[in-house]
């Protein structure tokens, strides 16, 4: 991930604050995913909008899910472009562990084995590296 590059260095961040410092990862994270996409086996037919058009795929057809993509999308994210680890969404709608939010419930919950290893060292990482470069400026 990132964490250094994406998330601006005069933003400021409570670093004693864990959760302010995790959803600045968080958002580094679904400016820049660190993954691009992930796969899926349909388990039934589906059908899907390509381009304009739609199109009835039967079970067992391999779906690719750009992750990418979709944390960029202004429906999901007003203003994609910019930094802005305080939205309300960020927690309940984040792709970045091949799952819809840190706590996902029902069908599809499978999550990254090392979503949480992530998040440690990427926290830890950009705690270390503010406090040297004297960016603590919130």
């Amino acid at each position: 991930m990132e964490v250094l590059t994406a998330i601006p260095p005069d933003y400021p961040i409570d670093l004693s604050n864990q959760k302010d410092v995790m959803l600045a990862v968080l958002e580094a994270g679904r400016r820049r995913s660190p993954v691009n996409y992930f796969t899926i086996i349909l388990t039934e037919s589906k059908e899907f909008e390509v381009l304009v058009k739609k199109i009835e795929f039967p079970p067992g057809t391999a779906v690719a899910v750009s992750i990418g993509t979709a944390s960029l999308d202004g429906k999901n994210f007003p203003h994609p472009d910019q930094f802005k680890p305080d939205r309300d969404n960020l927690m309940s709608c984040t792709l970045n562990f091949n799952s819809v939010g840190l706590k996902p419930t029902g069908s599809g919950t499978r999550q990254c084995p090392g979503r949480n290893i992530a998040m440690k060292c990427c926290s830890d990482l950009l705690i270390a590296y503010r406090k040297e470069k004297g960016e603590n400026a919130a």
